[in-house]
């Protein structure tokens, strides 16, 4: 199941440089049976006029949109016969720790997950990322990381030094799709002007905004949540 991902040529983005930023490259995934593609655009890269190459093969797409926060960007096939797509897993699941497959030139290496994290440069991250290990170099942004199945669990967001990587989890990649791909191209986030205890396993909060639709509810400091809306919540991840 993993074979398709591991072919040579693969798909690449290439990202011009913003005003005062760095032009940048992703892997690109296929999405929908190839019909559509993410990667991830990194700090300084413009996301709004991407270059999409299969081998030596430049590929016609259009900008769908793209999600500042987790930097995804999403495009549409235009032309020629779409990518081969790729099987995504739905879920990660919380308690992840698990060895995973990803591509290395032109064959398959492996990397283990370590667990999730939740802040990234002492700021609190509104989706929570997987730190990954590789025993050599850390694959570019935007690069698949396979379960044994072969179905996509990840793909790669930023280095984090020495053969560590943070990850977005395939959950995050189909949360943020179905509002950019479903609406306009933009994603609007929700604001409840609260923070979180960026050390507690549990979403106890810390500071809670003036003003503010939390504040609005009744919810002090040192509170712990327990639901949103009709979903249990038991942990920050």
């Amino acid at each position: 199941m993993a074979e398709p991902l591991a072919v040579a040529p693969r798909l690449q983005v290439t990202f011009p440089a913003a005003a005062g930023g760095n032009a940048a490259q992703s892997a690109a995934v296929p999405l929908d049976g190839g019909a559509l593609m993410v990667g991830v655009a990194a700090p300084g890269a413009n996301p709004a006029s991407p270059e999409v190459w299969l081998g030596n093969r430049k590929v016609g797409t259009g900008l769908i949109g793209h999600d500042p926060v987790s930097r995804l960007v999403f495009l549409r096939i235009q032309d020629g016969t779409p990518p081969k797509g790729a099987e995504w897993l739905q879920e990660t699941g919380s308690n992840i720790r698990a060895v995973l497959k990803f591509t290395d030139g032109a064959a398959l290496a492996t990397c283990r997950s370590t667990g999730w994290i939740k802040q990234v440069g002492g700021k609190i991250l509104p989706l929570a990322l997987l730190q990954v290990t590789f025993d050599k170099t850390v694959p570019q942004p935007g690069t698949p990381l396979l379960d044994e199945a072969g179905r996509v669990v990840a793909i790669v967001f930023q280095s984090a030094g020495a053969g560590t990587a943070y990850a977005i989890p395939a959950e995050a990649v189909h949360r943020v799709r179905q509002d950019i791909c479903g609406g306009n191209g933009q994603l609007v986030r929700g604001w409840l002007g609260l923070a979180l205890q960026a050390e507690s396993r549990v979403p106890q909060v810390s500071r809670v905004l003036p003003g503010s639709p939390a504040a609005t509810a009744g919810i002090l400091p040192n509170d712990v949540l327990t639901a949103v809306g009709s979903r249990t919540v038991e942990e920050y991840a």
